[in-house]
């Protein structure tokens, strides 16, 4: 079994997953919410697949690397698969890539005075994944009246950052925004989009026969396949989506998210085509991650979350509720020993 952890708000991400996959998922993949797992200092014995890490307070993280550290000294067989104490997040991460050669481009967190070293650059936030707040900046001079912008609408630096910008559009002024997933150590390509614009969020640009080809021929054929694993393994993930473009012939990382929107297996369009070919390798990866391993649940009596620290799992609570006073009453989590 694999069990899928994320923050409730954000769990529709895993659910559409599950249900698109169908009888892939079954006995095979499920989901628990960092509330339910808090609420009840407990797990199943599973390969565990956390996520979220940028929604999470400190003392949360904690907790979860707390959970990890415990399931693999309880059940060495199982995977922790993005490992709350080795996973990156954005800026670290984007550092790391520069450091080890894989991005030309630096960030750098506005509330700490520190300024770009070189432009073109945009602000945005350091959590989430709501895209830039600015434009393209190109000088000293227009980074100052960002700020100042910023300031005016009343919008603070703190948790937010300038990025470098690396995009470049072809010659027909389209940009390109690839995206893979990384299932276990398994790059799957999802999608390659293309705008007139410099934010791809989605296609805009006209696509015809040779978009739909090339975008297709981008899933058969992996090839990025060993440089994206290579910024995965820097950024200690295992899981999640990267998205990346080129500049100047080198692959740039943009970001990686550890829980991301997943394909519409079912959705009939003029690029249904390489859906298949994804969901194949997809679930193929997961197979892979599902190997044996004992069944049971372990509990966490490290963990003693005070009331302002954490919150109750308010949509799933009645069988969260149930697990918690089923392992009270037989200590079924207690040494790990009892079927789930």
């Amino acid at each position: 079994m694999i069990v899928y952890v994320v923050t409730a708000r954000f769990s529709t991400t895993i659910q559409g997953l599950i249900r698109g996959l169908g009888a892939d998922a079954r006995g095979r993949l499920s989901y628990l919410t960092y509330e339910e797992l808090f609420f009840e200092r407990a797990a199943p014995i599973a390969h565990i697949i956390f996520t979220d890490f940028d929604r999470l307070t400190r003392y949360e993280l904690d907790c979860a690397g707390a959970v990890a550290l415990r399931l693999q000294a309880a059940a060495p067989e199982i995977r922790i698969l993005n490992h709350p104490l080795h996973a990156l997040e954005r800026v670290p991460l984007l550092r790391r890539l520069r450091e080890e050669g894989v991005n030309d481009f630096d960030v750098q967190r506005l509330d700490t005075g520190a300024r770009p070293e070189r432009f073109p650059v945009f602000l945005r936030a350091e959590d989430g994944y709501g895209g830039p707040e600015t434009g393209i900046i190109a000088s000293d001079a227009e980074f100052d009246q960002a700020l100042a912008e910023l300031r005016r609408v009343g919008k603070g630096l703190k948790g937010r950052i300038a990025v470098g910008y690396v995009g470049e559009p072809d010659a027909k002024g389209v940009h390109r925004k690839y995206g893979a997933f990384n299932v276990g150590g398994a790059i799957v390509p999802q999608h390659l989009m293309r705008s007139e614009h410099w934010v791809v969020k989605k296609n805009s640009a006209a696509i015809g026969p040779a978009e739909i080809e090339e975008e297709l021929a981008f899933i058969r054929e992996n090839p990025h396949a060993e440089q994206l694993a290579r910024a995965f393994r820097i950024g200690g993930l295992d899981f999640g989506r990267v998205d990346y473009g080129f500049h100047r012939g080198r692959l740039q990382v943009y970001e990686i998210n550890s829980n991301p929107s997943f394909p519409n297996f079912g959705k009939s369009d003029g690029r249904s085509e390489r859906r298949p070919l994804i969901r194949e390798r997809f679930v193929a990866a997961l197979r892979a991650i599902d190997t044996p391993h004992r069944r049971g649940r372990i509990g966490f009596p490290e963990i003693r979350p005070r009331a302002h620290d954490l919150h109750l799992p308010r949509t799933r609570l009645p069988a969260s509720l149930g697990r918690r006073i089923l392992d009270s009453v037989t200590g079924r989590a207690k040494h790990g020993k009892d079927p789930e």
